[in-house]
């Protein structure tokens, strides 16, 4: 199912919190921000395509914020996300933020800049840089390309220079890059070559997920606790440990606006 289908939204909001991919990509973004904002407090948070609303009750777990504001295009998605309530949200697109400057000293934009048109991702990087105070923080997460080319060479998900080159010629001071999701996403890379080296009806070389929309489905327990664990892992390695990963079908950024240091 793509983002595109109708019922995207509503699929997700009922898979993602319990989806080993979902709270591992959370809770590593989580460690990043963590550590970017300790010791500050009364901060003014904006989820940039903040989907069915999920994430932004996850922001809301970091006692240093005090406000989360929720931004996204679909109104469906909307609908989903008013469910939580206590939350101030706008219909609005990336490229165009409906913000004053220097409104928000946190952002976050996950899964979004590779869903924009040609050179989007260039005019969403500078909406950010526009609405965050001095000193402020963003964490971005897109997809990437895994062995597949990447977006500079016709592809359709991003190398993990290429997000960081986008992000520093916005203005944005790139602290911590790396890619994510890399043992799963090695092996799905593996699974699928096996698959068409084999000659297997409708197997593709390129067994990358953003090739024909994603498996909105939540494993069985046992798949789910061990992709969990390996996550995990992953976690220590490139968070906790900070190790960036040199492979994985994610790519994550936590940048700041330079000025407002303390």
């Amino acid at each position: 199912m793509t983002i595109d289908e109708p019922g995207y939204f509503a699929r997700l909001a009922r898979v993602e919190a319990a989806h080993w991919w979902s709270r591992a990509m959370w809770r590593l973004a989580s460690d990043w921000l963590s550590a970017a904002i300790q010791g500050r407090n009364g901060l003014d948070a904006l989820d940039v395509g903040c989907g069915a609303g999920l994430s932004l009750i996850r922001l809301t777990g970091h006692r240093e914020i005090a406000r989360v504001v929720g931004l996204e295009p679909d109104p469906g998605a909307l609908k989903l996300a008013r469910r939580y309530g206590g939350f101030d949200l706008h219909q609005g697109s990336a490229l165009d933020l409906p913000f004053a400057d220097s409104s928000f000293d946190v952002l976050t934009c996950f899964d979004v800049l590779q869903h924009l048109p040609d050179g989007g991702d260039r005019t969403a990087s500078q909406e950010i840089v526009r609405v965050l105070r001095p000193g402020g923080v963003v964490v971005v997460r897109s997809n990437s390309a895994g062995f597949g080319r990447g977006r500079g060479s016709g592809g359709s998900a991003y190398r993990l220079g290429e997000l960081v080159e986008i992000l520093s010629s916005a203005g944005l001071k790139v602290c911590r890059a790396s890619y994510a999701n890399g043992l799963p996403g090695l092996a799905q890379e593996i699974r699928g070559r096996m698959r068409w080296l084999a000659g297997r009806q409708g197997a593709s070389w390129r067994a990358h997920p953003s090739g024909g929309g994603l498996r909105l489905d939540v494993p069985s327990p046992r798949v789910n606790r061990l992709m969990g664990a390996v996550s995990t892992f992953e976690r220590r390695v490139s968070g906790l440990l900070r190790c960036p990963l040199p492979f994985g079908h994610s790519t994550l950024i936590l940048a700041v606006k330079p000025g407002g240091e303390r």
